[in-house]
Protein backbone atom coordinates (compact mmCIF):
# COMPACT_ATOMS: atom_id res chain seq x y z
CA UNK A 1 0.00 0.00 0.00
CA UNK A 2 2.78 2.64 0.89
CA UNK A 3 4.26 1.92 -2.74
CA UNK A 4 1.01 1.98 -4.16
CA UNK A 5 1.10 5.49 -2.46
CA UNK A 6 4.34 6.92 -2.98
CA UNK A 7 3.43 5.99 -7.04
CA UNK A 8 0.86 8.17 -6.82
CA UNK A 9 2.62 11.00 -5.58
CA UNK A 10 5.76 10.49 -7.69
CA UNK A 11 4.41 9.64 -10.51
CA UNK A 12 2.91 12.97 -12.22
CA UNK A 13 5.97 14.76 -11.15
CA UNK A 14 8.50 12.14 -12.44
CA UNK A 15 6.90 12.24 -16.21
CA UNK A 16 7.86 15.78 -16.46
CA UNK A 17 11.29 14.42 -16.19
CA UNK A 18 12.36 13.12 -19.34
CA UNK A 19 16.37 13.53 -19.03
CA UNK A 20 16.28 14.25 -23.05
CA UNK A 21 14.45 17.19 -22.16
CA UNK A 22 16.18 20.49 -22.20
CA UNK A 23 16.20 22.64 -19.17
CA UNK A 24 14.11 25.57 -20.21
CA UNK A 25 11.26 22.67 -21.20
CA UNK A 26 11.48 21.28 -17.10
CA UNK A 27 11.58 24.72 -15.71
CA UNK A 28 8.45 25.55 -17.66
CA UNK A 29 6.96 22.58 -16.47
CA UNK A 30 8.31 23.47 -12.82
CA UNK A 31 6.48 26.95 -13.01
CA UNK A 32 3.40 25.24 -13.06
CA UNK A 33 1.19 25.16 -9.62
CA UNK A 34 0.29 21.55 -10.43
CA UNK A 35 3.84 20.52 -10.79
CA UNK A 36 5.12 22.58 -8.19
CA UNK A 37 2.21 20.52 -6.19
CA UNK A 38 3.73 17.45 -6.77
CA UNK A 39 6.70 17.92 -6.20
CA UNK A 40 5.69 19.03 -2.87
CA UNK A 41 3.80 15.86 -2.70
CA UNK A 42 7.23 13.67 -3.28
CA UNK A 43 9.11 16.28 -0.05
CA UNK A 44 6.10 14.91 1.61
CA UNK A 45 6.07 11.71 1.71
CA UNK A 46 9.74 11.72 2.59
CA UNK A 47 8.60 13.39 6.11
CA UNK A 48 6.24 10.91 5.99
CA UNK A 49 2.33 12.99 5.49
CA UNK A 50 1.43 11.78 2.10
CA UNK A 51 -0.43 9.34 3.61
CA UNK A 52 -1.84 11.55 5.80
CA UNK A 53 -2.84 13.48 2.57
CA UNK A 54 -5.12 10.51 1.19
CA UNK A 55 -7.04 10.31 4.42
CA UNK A 56 -4.18 7.60 5.90
CA UNK A 57 -2.39 8.22 8.97
CA UNK A 58 1.06 9.47 8.52
CA UNK A 59 3.51 7.21 8.85
CA UNK A 60 6.06 8.02 11.27
CA UNK A 61 9.65 7.28 10.31
CA UNK A 62 10.80 4.05 12.48
CA UNK A 63 13.72 4.43 14.09
CA UNK A 64 16.48 1.17 13.81
CA UNK A 65 16.95 -1.17 16.36
CA UNK A 66 20.11 -0.95 17.92
CA UNK A 67 22.09 -4.25 16.95
CA UNK A 68 22.45 -6.87 19.58
CA UNK A 69 26.71 -6.76 20.32
CA UNK A 70 27.85 -9.39 18.41
CA UNK A 71 25.31 -8.89 15.19
CA UNK A 72 26.81 -7.84 11.71
CA UNK A 73 26.04 -5.13 10.46
CA UNK A 74 24.42 -5.54 7.05
CA UNK A 75 25.10 -2.96 4.58
CA UNK A 76 23.60 -2.16 0.76
CA UNK A 77 25.81 -1.31 -1.57
CA UNK A 78 23.51 0.32 -4.54
CA UNK A 79 24.34 1.85 -7.49
CA UNK A 80 22.21 3.29 -10.12
CA UNK A 81 24.18 4.41 -13.10
CA UNK A 82 25.78 1.89 -15.41
CA UNK A 83 28.48 2.65 -17.69
CA UNK A 84 29.55 -1.05 -17.81
CA UNK A 85 32.49 -2.37 -15.82
CA UNK A 86 34.36 0.85 -14.49
CA UNK A 87 36.66 1.69 -11.71
CA UNK A 88 33.30 2.08 -9.26
CA UNK A 89 32.64 -1.55 -10.02
CA UNK A 90 36.30 -2.58 -8.68
CA UNK A 91 35.75 -0.62 -5.62
CA UNK A 92 32.70 -2.16 -4.85
CA UNK A 93 34.18 -5.64 -5.24
CA UNK A 94 37.54 -4.55 -3.26
CA UNK A 95 35.50 -2.63 -0.55
CA UNK A 96 32.96 -5.62 -0.15
CA UNK A 97 35.28 -8.24 -0.08
CA UNK A 98 36.97 -6.47 3.32
CA UNK A 99 33.81 -5.67 5.10
CA UNK A 100 33.44 -9.66 4.75
CA UNK A 101 36.82 -10.32 6.19
CA UNK A 102 35.66 -7.44 8.82
CA UNK A 103 32.42 -9.08 9.90
CA UNK A 104 30.28 -6.92 8.17
CA UNK A 105 27.31 -8.71 5.70
CA UNK A 106 27.54 -6.47 2.67
CA UNK A 107 24.93 -7.14 -0.08
CA UNK A 108 25.14 -5.39 -3.80
CA UNK A 109 22.45 -4.24 -5.73
CA UNK A 110 23.09 -3.00 -9.93
CA UNK A 111 22.09 -3.64 -12.71
CA UNK A 112 24.06 -6.31 -14.23
CA UNK A 113 23.25 -5.47 -17.48
CA UNK A 114 27.18 -5.22 -19.52
CA UNK A 115 28.76 -6.00 -16.31
CA UNK A 116 27.99 -9.82 -14.95
CA UNK A 117 31.36 -10.00 -13.79
CA UNK A 118 30.18 -8.68 -10.54
CA UNK A 119 28.18 -11.17 -9.62
CA UNK A 120 30.75 -13.88 -10.20
CA UNK A 121 33.26 -12.21 -8.25
CA UNK A 122 31.29 -11.05 -5.25
CA UNK A 123 29.57 -14.30 -5.61
CA UNK A 124 32.25 -16.66 -5.32
CA UNK A 125 33.00 -14.58 -2.24
CA UNK A 126 29.62 -15.60 -0.59
CA UNK A 127 28.63 -12.26 -1.26
CA UNK A 128 24.54 -11.60 -2.39
CA UNK A 129 24.52 -9.73 -5.34
CA UNK A 130 21.09 -8.13 -6.80
CA UNK A 131 19.85 -7.40 -10.14
CA UNK A 132 18.39 -4.28 -10.59
CA UNK A 133 15.90 -3.38 -13.37
CA UNK A 134 16.89 -2.03 -16.05
CA UNK A 135 15.53 -0.27 -18.89
CA UNK A 136 15.51 -2.46 -21.27
CA UNK A 137 13.30 -4.55 -19.22
CA UNK A 138 10.46 -2.48 -20.14
CA UNK A 139 11.24 -0.45 -23.18
CA UNK A 140 9.68 -2.82 -25.58
CA UNK A 141 5.76 -2.69 -23.48
CA UNK A 142 6.48 1.51 -22.13
CA UNK A 143 8.75 3.30 -24.01
CA UNK A 144 9.04 6.90 -23.19
CA UNK A 145 8.66 9.06 -20.06
CA UNK A 146 5.59 6.02 -18.95
CA UNK A 147 8.44 3.83 -18.96
CA UNK A 148 10.82 6.01 -17.01
CA UNK A 149 8.18 6.50 -14.54
CA UNK A 150 7.91 2.82 -14.25
CA UNK A 151 10.86 1.76 -13.78
CA UNK A 152 11.77 4.45 -10.77
CA UNK A 153 8.91 2.89 -9.29
CA UNK A 154 9.99 -0.96 -9.68
CA UNK A 155 13.59 0.24 -8.18
CA UNK A 156 12.41 1.85 -5.38
CA UNK A 157 10.26 -1.09 -4.65
CA UNK A 158 13.29 -3.54 -5.29
CA UNK A 159 15.70 -1.04 -3.00
CA UNK A 160 12.70 -0.71 -0.52
CA UNK A 161 12.46 -4.74 -0.28
CA UNK A 162 15.85 -5.32 0.71
CA UNK A 163 16.25 -2.34 2.80
CA UNK A 164 14.05 -4.43 5.19
CA UNK A 165 16.75 -6.74 5.96
CA UNK A 166 19.68 -4.37 5.92
CA UNK A 167 20.75 -1.37 8.80
CA UNK A 168 22.49 0.84 6.30
CA UNK A 169 21.86 1.93 2.32
CA UNK A 170 25.45 2.28 1.15
CA UNK A 171 25.11 4.48 -2.04
CA UNK A 172 27.80 4.36 -4.80
CA UNK A 173 27.07 8.12 -7.26
CA UNK A 174 28.37 8.57 -9.76
CA UNK A 175 27.59 12.46 -9.89
CA UNK A 176 23.95 13.32 -8.44
CA UNK A 177 22.31 10.83 -8.50
CA UNK A 178 20.11 7.68 -7.20
CA UNK A 179 17.24 9.59 -5.95
CA UNK A 180 15.53 5.97 -6.11
CA UNK A 181 17.63 4.96 -3.21
CA UNK A 182 16.94 8.13 -1.43
CA UNK A 183 13.29 7.67 -1.49
CA UNK A 184 13.26 3.96 -0.48
CA UNK A 185 15.61 4.74 2.23
CA UNK A 186 13.46 7.71 3.65
CA UNK A 187 10.34 5.12 3.46
CA UNK A 188 11.83 2.20 5.12
CA UNK A 189 13.37 4.73 7.33
CA UNK A 190 16.92 3.86 6.87
CA UNK A 191 19.86 5.46 7.36
CA UNK A 192 22.19 6.48 4.35
CA UNK A 193 26.10 6.48 3.89
CA UNK A 194 26.97 8.22 0.25
CA UNK A 195 30.34 7.87 -1.55
CA UNK A 196 30.42 10.33 -4.48
CA UNK A 197 31.98 8.65 -7.89
CA UNK A 198 32.35 12.03 -9.89
CA UNK A 199 33.31 15.46 -8.44
CA UNK A 200 30.38 18.46 -8.78
CA UNK A 201 31.96 20.44 -11.10
CA UNK A 202 32.11 17.48 -13.43
CA UNK A 203 28.83 17.24 -13.01
CA UNK A 204 28.10 20.88 -13.92
CA UNK A 205 26.81 20.16 -17.43
CA UNK A 206 24.11 17.19 -15.94
CA UNK A 207 22.71 19.20 -13.24
CA UNK A 208 19.33 19.78 -14.08
CA UNK A 209 16.51 20.06 -12.16
CA UNK A 210 16.56 17.15 -11.21
CA UNK A 211 19.23 16.63 -10.55
CA UNK A 212 19.30 20.06 -8.06
CA UNK A 213 16.20 18.16 -6.09
CA UNK A 214 17.85 14.88 -5.88
CA UNK A 215 20.88 16.80 -4.42
CA UNK A 216 18.97 18.89 -2.17
CA UNK A 217 17.31 15.40 -0.71
CA UNK A 218 20.59 13.81 -0.59
CA UNK A 219 21.93 16.81 1.94
CA UNK A 220 18.94 16.40 4.31
CA UNK A 221 18.71 12.70 4.60
CA UNK A 222 22.36 11.43 4.61
CA UNK A 223 23.62 10.51 7.77
CA UNK A 224 27.25 11.38 6.49
CA UNK A 225 28.71 11.90 2.43
CA UNK A 226 31.78 10.90 1.29
CA UNK A 227 34.64 11.82 -0.72
CA UNK A 228 37.89 10.45 -1.71
CA UNK A 229 40.09 13.50 -1.38
CA UNK A 230 39.75 17.30 0.08
CA UNK A 231 39.13 18.91 -2.78
CA UNK A 232 36.53 17.25 -4.38
CA UNK A 233 34.93 17.44 -0.74
CA UNK A 234 35.80 21.58 -0.24
CA UNK A 235 33.06 21.62 -3.69
CA UNK A 236 30.68 19.63 -1.41
CA UNK A 237 30.83 21.86 1.58
CA UNK A 238 30.93 24.88 -0.64
CA UNK A 239 27.03 23.87 -1.99
CA UNK A 240 26.10 23.59 1.53
CA UNK A 241 27.14 19.79 2.74
CA UNK A 242 27.96 20.60 6.62
CA UNK A 243 31.64 19.30 7.39
CA UNK A 244 29.94 17.08 10.35
CA UNK A 245 28.26 15.03 8.40
CA UNK A 246 31.03 14.71 5.83
CA UNK A 247 34.28 13.03 5.55
CA UNK A 248 37.71 11.94 3.20
CA UNK A 249 37.66 8.30 2.87
CA UNK A 250 40.35 7.14 -0.23
CA UNK A 251 38.96 4.46 -2.78
CA UNK A 252 41.37 1.26 -1.46
CA UNK A 253 42.98 -2.00 -2.98
CA UNK A 254 42.75 -5.45 -1.82
CA UNK A 255 45.72 -6.23 -0.41
CA UNK A 256 44.62 -9.87 -0.19
CA UNK A 257 44.17 -9.98 -4.30
CA UNK A 258 46.80 -7.43 -5.02
CA UNK A 259 49.81 -9.19 -2.91
CA UNK A 260 53.44 -7.95 -3.37
CA UNK A 261 55.68 -10.17 -5.14
CA UNK A 262 59.39 -10.31 -5.72
CA UNK A 263 60.11 -8.54 -9.36
CA UNK A 264 59.63 -11.10 -12.17
CA UNK A 265 62.07 -11.81 -14.39
CA UNK A 266 60.82 -10.65 -17.69
CA UNK A 267 63.50 -11.86 -20.28
CA UNK A 268 65.84 -8.44 -20.09
CA UNK A 269 62.58 -6.26 -20.64
CA UNK A 270 61.72 -3.31 -18.91
CA UNK A 271 57.19 -3.28 -19.00
CA UNK A 272 54.85 -0.69 -18.36
CA UNK A 273 51.62 -1.47 -17.71
CA UNK A 274 48.22 0.58 -18.45
CA UNK A 275 44.73 -0.64 -17.11
CA UNK A 276 42.38 1.47 -18.14
CA UNK A 277 38.94 1.33 -19.99
CA UNK A 278 39.85 2.53 -24.12
CA UNK A 279 38.45 5.81 -24.19
CA UNK A 280 38.93 9.27 -25.02
CA UNK A 281 41.60 10.86 -22.39
CA UNK A 282 42.72 8.12 -20.53
CA UNK A 283 46.25 8.88 -22.58
CA UNK A 284 46.92 5.79 -24.48
CA UNK A 285 47.67 7.51 -27.37
CA UNK A 286 49.86 10.19 -25.53
CA UNK A 287 52.07 6.93 -23.50
CA UNK A 288 52.18 5.02 -27.13
CA UNK A 289 53.58 8.70 -28.62
CA UNK A 290 56.05 8.81 -25.80
CA UNK A 291 57.24 5.05 -26.55
CA UNK A 292 57.79 5.81 -30.36
CA UNK A 293 60.73 8.60 -29.00
CA UNK A 294 62.19 6.19 -26.15
CA UNK A 295 62.10 2.45 -28.28
CA UNK A 296 65.37 3.28 -30.47
CA UNK A 297 66.59 4.26 -27.15
CA UNK A 298 65.80 1.90 -24.75
CA UNK A 299 65.10 -1.70 -26.89
CA UNK A 300 63.98 -3.55 -23.53
CA UNK A 301 61.33 -1.03 -23.33
CA UNK A 302 57.98 -2.66 -23.66
CA UNK A 303 54.36 -1.53 -22.40
CA UNK A 304 51.02 -3.68 -21.92
CA UNK A 305 47.59 -2.51 -22.60
CA UNK A 306 44.77 -4.02 -20.10
CA UNK A 307 41.17 -3.16 -21.15
CA UNK A 308 38.82 -2.25 -23.97
CA UNK A 309 36.85 0.38 -24.90
CA UNK A 310 35.11 2.54 -28.24
CA UNK A 311 38.55 3.66 -29.02
CA UNK A 312 40.95 0.59 -29.41
CA UNK A 313 40.15 0.24 -32.66
CA UNK A 314 41.78 3.76 -33.25
CA UNK A 315 44.93 2.91 -30.38
CA UNK A 316 45.48 -0.21 -32.29
CA UNK A 317 45.49 1.76 -35.46
CA UNK A 318 48.24 3.90 -33.51
CA UNK A 319 50.12 1.03 -32.89
CA UNK A 320 50.54 0.37 -36.08
CA UNK A 321 51.51 2.95 -37.89
CA UNK A 322 54.01 3.69 -35.35
CA UNK A 323 55.24 0.61 -36.05
CA UNK A 324 55.20 -0.49 -32.02
CA UNK A 325 53.79 -3.68 -32.50
CA UNK A 326 56.68 -5.43 -31.26
CA UNK A 327 57.00 -4.03 -27.78
CA UNK A 328 52.85 -3.19 -27.40
CA UNK A 329 50.70 -5.76 -25.95
CA UNK A 330 47.27 -5.11 -26.37
CA UNK A 331 45.29 -7.61 -24.17
CA UNK A 332 41.15 -6.20 -24.57
CA UNK A 333 39.04 -6.49 -21.66
CA UNK A 334 40.41 -8.70 -18.99
CA UNK A 335 38.60 -10.17 -15.92
CA UNK A 336 39.05 -8.56 -13.12
CA UNK A 337 40.82 -11.62 -11.05
CA UNK A 338 43.54 -12.27 -13.70
CA UNK A 339 44.36 -8.35 -13.18
CA UNK A 340 47.14 -9.16 -10.50
CA UNK A 341 48.80 -11.75 -12.27
CA UNK A 342 49.25 -10.01 -15.34
CA UNK A 343 50.23 -6.69 -13.94
CA UNK A 344 53.24 -8.41 -11.73
CA UNK A 345 54.70 -8.82 -15.36
CA UNK A 346 55.62 -5.36 -15.41
CA UNK A 347 57.96 -2.72 -13.30
CA UNK A 348 55.93 0.64 -13.24
CA UNK A 349 51.96 1.17 -14.24
CA UNK A 350 51.42 4.50 -16.06
CA UNK A 351 48.30 6.62 -16.71
CA UNK A 352 48.58 9.31 -18.22
CA UNK A 353 44.87 10.29 -18.25
CA UNK A 354 43.12 13.90 -18.98
CA UNK A 355 39.67 12.00 -18.85
CA UNK A 356 36.83 14.25 -18.06
CA UNK A 357 35.29 12.19 -15.71
CA UNK A 358 38.37 10.56 -13.91
CA UNK A 359 38.55 10.88 -10.31
CA UNK A 360 40.57 8.56 -8.08
CA UNK A 361 42.25 5.81 -10.42
CA UNK A 362 42.24 2.31 -8.42
CA UNK A 363 44.36 0.49 -11.19
CA UNK A 364 47.01 2.47 -9.56
CA UNK A 365 46.29 1.70 -5.78
CA UNK A 366 46.74 -1.56 -7.25
CA UNK A 367 50.07 -0.96 -9.10
CA UNK A 368 51.37 -0.06 -6.03
CA UNK A 369 50.15 -2.27 -4.06
CA UNK A 370 52.50 -4.77 -6.28
CA UNK A 371 55.48 -2.96 -5.66
CA UNK A 372 54.85 -1.27 -8.88
CA UNK A 373 55.77 2.81 -8.81
CA UNK A 374 53.61 5.06 -10.41
CA UNK A 375 53.39 7.40 -13.31
CA UNK A 376 50.10 9.68 -13.13
CA UNK A 377 48.75 13.18 -14.35
CA UNK A 378 48.12 16.14 -12.08
CA UNK A 379 44.30 15.47 -12.64
CA UNK A 380 41.67 14.76 -10.08
CA UNK A 381 42.65 12.63 -7.10
CA UNK A 382 45.88 11.48 -8.54
CA UNK A 383 48.21 13.92 -6.55
CA UNK A 384 46.79 12.13 -3.33
CA UNK A 385 47.67 8.81 -5.01
CA UNK A 386 51.50 9.46 -5.72
CA UNK A 387 53.68 10.87 -3.69
CA UNK A 388 55.69 13.18 -6.41
CA UNK A 389 59.73 11.74 -6.40
CA UNK A 390 58.69 9.14 -3.52
CA UNK A 391 56.07 6.65 -4.72
CA UNK A 392 56.74 7.53 -8.45
CA UNK A 393 55.79 10.55 -10.73
CA UNK A 394 53.22 13.32 -11.76
CA UNK A 395 53.69 14.76 -15.15
CA UNK A 396 51.06 17.18 -16.68
CA UNK A 397 48.04 15.90 -19.03
CA UNK A 398 49.25 15.80 -22.30
CA UNK A 399 52.70 16.75 -21.34
CA UNK A 400 54.80 13.85 -23.44
CA UNK A 401 58.36 15.51 -22.71
CA UNK A 402 57.57 14.84 -19.07
CA UNK A 403 56.15 11.94 -19.76
CA UNK A 404 59.43 10.41 -21.65
CA UNK A 405 61.66 11.90 -18.86
CA UNK A 406 59.73 10.02 -16.26
CA UNK A 407 59.84 6.45 -17.97
CA UNK A 408 63.63 7.27 -18.84
CA UNK A 409 64.61 8.12 -15.26
CA UNK A 410 62.83 4.53 -13.84
CA UNK A 411 64.67 2.79 -16.89
CA UNK A 412 67.82 4.05 -16.66
CA UNK A 413 68.22 4.16 -13.14
CA UNK A 414 67.07 0.86 -11.34
CA UNK A 415 68.51 2.38 -8.06
CA UNK A 416 65.90 4.67 -8.01
CA UNK A 417 63.28 2.19 -9.29
CA UNK A 418 63.95 -0.36 -6.06
CA UNK A 419 63.51 2.78 -3.74
CA UNK A 420 60.47 3.98 -5.40
CA UNK A 421 59.22 0.30 -5.52
CA UNK A 422 59.25 0.52 -1.46
CA UNK A 423 57.93 3.68 -1.05
CA UNK A 424 55.28 2.50 -3.25
CA UNK A 425 54.41 0.11 -0.99
CA UNK A 426 54.45 1.62 2.66
CA UNK A 427 52.18 4.01 1.40
CA UNK A 428 49.04 1.55 0.06
CA UNK A 429 49.60 -0.09 3.55
CA UNK A 430 49.47 2.90 5.10
CA UNK A 431 46.21 4.51 3.77
CA UNK A 432 44.78 2.41 1.04
CA UNK A 433 44.34 -1.37 1.86
CA UNK A 434 40.45 -2.29 1.66
CA UNK A 435 41.16 -3.46 5.37
CA UNK A 436 41.99 -0.13 6.52
CA UNK A 437 38.99 1.73 4.35
CA UNK A 438 36.87 -1.02 5.35
CA UNK A 439 36.90 -0.42 9.02
CA UNK A 440 36.72 3.36 8.39
CA UNK A 441 33.19 3.17 6.83
CA UNK A 442 32.04 0.57 9.47
CA UNK A 443 32.91 3.63 11.67
CA UNK A 444 29.98 5.57 9.57
CA UNK A 445 27.91 3.02 10.17
CA UNK A 446 28.34 2.52 13.44
CA UNK A 447 27.51 6.24 13.91
CA UNK A 448 24.58 6.40 12.11
CA UNK A 449 23.42 3.15 13.48
CA UNK A 450 24.05 4.92 16.95
CA UNK A 451 21.52 7.76 16.15
CA UNK A 452 18.27 6.71 17.39
CA UNK A 453 16.24 7.90 14.25
CA UNK A 454 18.24 8.22 10.60
CA UNK A 455 18.97 11.84 9.46
CA UNK A 456 15.46 11.71 7.77
CA UNK A 457 13.57 14.22 10.16
CA UNK A 458 10.76 16.79 10.08
CA UNK A 459 13.56 19.88 10.06
CA UNK A 460 15.34 18.19 7.38
CA UNK A 461 12.73 17.99 4.98
CA UNK A 462 10.55 21.59 6.02
CA UNK A 463 12.91 23.30 5.53
CA UNK A 464 13.13 25.50 2.52
CA UNK A 465 12.79 23.56 -0.37
CA UNK A 466 14.64 24.83 -3.65
CA UNK A 467 14.21 28.31 -5.40
CA UNK A 468 12.02 26.86 -8.36
CA UNK A 469 10.26 24.88 -5.56
CA UNK A 470 9.30 27.47 -3.42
Amino acid sequence: MRLAVLAACIIPALLAFDLSADLADMLAYFETDFARSQAQAILAALNGQALASVGMPARQVRPFAQPEPRQKVRVLHYMGTNFGMTGVETFILQLTAAQRRRGLAPTILMDLHNRQEVREIAGGRGIAVHDLPNRNSIAQFLPGKLGTAVLRVQRIAAIYRLLKKNDVLHIQAVGISCLDGFIAAAMAGAHVIVTHHGTLSWFAPQRDLLAEITFWIEKRISSTIVMPYKAALAELMSEGVSSDRSRVIPFCVDEELFTQSSPQANGGAFTLVMVARMVFGKGHLELLGALSKLSARYPELRALFIGDGPMRGQIEREIDRLDLRRIVESKGKVDHREVPALMRSAQVIVLPTYEPGEMYPVCLLEGMALGLPAIGTRWSGIPDIIDDGVTGFIVEPKDEANLIHAIERFVADPSFLAQSREGALARIRSRFTATIVADRYAELYREAMSSRTPHLTSHHIRIRPPRRLA
